[in-house]
């Protein structure tokens, strides 16, 4: 074994399952979840890490894109499988192994979920206070299971916890901080089991970059020079899947990314929630991130590095590609001069209109006055020529294609006597507005002088 492979990872992760805590591995897509697992899950790699323990620690591993079904019983059929296979590790309990396997033969023939979560509790008995082990279940592609499961199910895991507390804790491996996957109130007392023990996978350090690199090149037979093989792992950012994408466009030459490529980022892209689609559109485009929350969960996946993509090649990807998901949400982009408005482009708004909503876009959340937005627009025009009013106008005219609901905005707000902000959607609203339904100031009138238009 490489004792220096994912050590940043592996160090706090088996101080963890040595002292019987649960935890969380969260890690975007392609990041090398599974083959972290593998790693962790050898002998060699167990006896390195947890020493004098390993010989008393059982490890039931269960791939949770092996469920017979989402469901309570599918569940702990799948524990109760795993716990078995766990058996197969020590030769001394390979009785103890026919005799679990029996118990799984009844959960399989009954299909009921109080038998399966009766003879697992009755297995962890068996395991831990008459054998003596120490078991980690652990749960890998856990994000559906754990988003679907009905809450019985995981207040269960939690009571056979409690009933096994100098024995037994739990491993989650998923895409997404458990919090974000479902509401920690919906499983409070399951949650609180690893809430505070939550590990981000990232890419690879350059260490491991660079042996990964020389792994494929051995497999492949081809050998990269020193130049190429910087390159690949700079560009890849280390991120495990872009590496094995980019490696043949390296070795032919290939300045723009494959379709291989392409497909990495657009997995990677996707296995992200909504609000950190909409900060990594943010950041590959230069403009502030207000959502704490989801550059803590970027920063956490080490997809965003000192406020930067953590690849050239993904941030070009999202700079070309990426467009939030349908949740809602406002997106200017001054770059391509597209307006999104739930995933959807808007191909419909004027030059004028997009330029006001791009003067907004700038500063989302700041309040521009009409004086201020007449200025930028025209700068060239004597504009105490152009009446307040023909601002309204043009918002009117904008409202009626971006907001689903024009009278009660909530990207386009009016703040009374001061002038419009832009929300992305989350932060605005329904009946956010702060001013008269039509976006004119409450009991405001023009006092009979002329109402300037802008051009449409």
């Amino acid at each position: 074994m490489n004792p220096a492979y994912r050590a940043e990872i592996l160090i706090p992760l088996f101080e963890l399952i040595r002292t019987r805590e649960s935890c969380a591995v969260v890690g975007g897509a392609s990041m090398g979840k599974s083959r972290l697992l593998r790693f962790m899950l050898e002998p060699e790699t167990r006896a390195h890490y947890l020493r004098e323990h390993a010989a008393t620690t059982l490890f039931a591993y269960c791939d949770c894109n092996r469920l017979a079904e989402i469901s309570e019983w599918g569940f702990f059929e799948l524990i109760l499988t795993a716990m078995v296979e766990a058996c197969g590790q020590h030769t001394d309990l390979h009785g103890l192994r026919n005799e679990l396997n029996a118990l799984r033969r009844e959960v399989i023939t009954g299909h009921n979920a109080l038998l399966a979560r009766r003879h697992v509790e009755l297995a962890a008995l068996m395991l831990c206070r008459e054998r003596g082990f120490q078991l980690r279940v652990v749960f890998d592609e856990f994000d559906e299971a754990y988003r679907t499961l009905p809450p019985l199910a995981l207040a269960n895991l939690r009571a056979l916890r409690d009933g096994n507390k100098a024995w037994l804790s739990y491993l989650l491996v998923v895409r997404n901080h458990p919090k974000r996957i479902r509401p920690p109130a919906d499983c409070e007392g399951f949650y609180e089991l690893f809430s505070r023990s939550v590990i981000g996978l990232p890419p690879y350090s350059l260490g491991d970059a660079y042996a990964v690199v020389e792994q494929i090149e051995a497999r492949r037979g081809r050998q990269l020079t020193p130049q190429m093989r910087a390159a690949l792992v700079e560009r890849s950012g280390g991120h495990p899947g872009l590496i094995g994408a980019m490696f043949d466009a390296v070795t032919n030459g290939r300045a723009t990314p494959g379709d291989a490529v392409r497909e990495e980022c657009h997995k990677l892209w996707m296995s992200v929630p909504s609000d950190e689609q909409m900060a990594l559109y943010r950041i590959a485009r230069g403009q502030p991130v207000h959502d704490v929350l989801a550059l803590e969960g970027l920063v956490l996946k080490g997809l965003v590095r000192d406020g930067q993509l953590f690849s050239p090649v993904f941030a070009q990807y999202v700079g070309e590609h990426g467009v939030p998901a349908a949740n809602g949400q406002l997106v200017v982009d001054e770059h391509t001069r597209t307006v999104w408005v739930g995933g959807q482009a808007r191909t419909d708004l004027t030059a004028r209109e997009f330029d006001l909503l791009a003067i907004l876009a700038r500063a989302p959340g700041h309040v521009y006055g009409r004086q201020e937005i007449l200025e930028t627009l025209n700068p060239n025009e004597h504009f105490e020529a152009l009446h307040h009013n023909a601002v309204d106008a043009l918002v009117k005219r904008i409202r009626k294609k971006i907001e689903p609901a024009p009278d009660r905005p909530r990207y386009l707000i009016t703040v009374r006597g001061k002038g419009y902000k832009l929300m992305d959607g989350d932060e605005g609203g329904l009946g956010g507005e702060t001013g008269g339904s039509d976006g004119t100031d409450e009991g405001r009138t023009n006092h009979g002088r002329p109402t300037g238009k802008l051009p449409p």
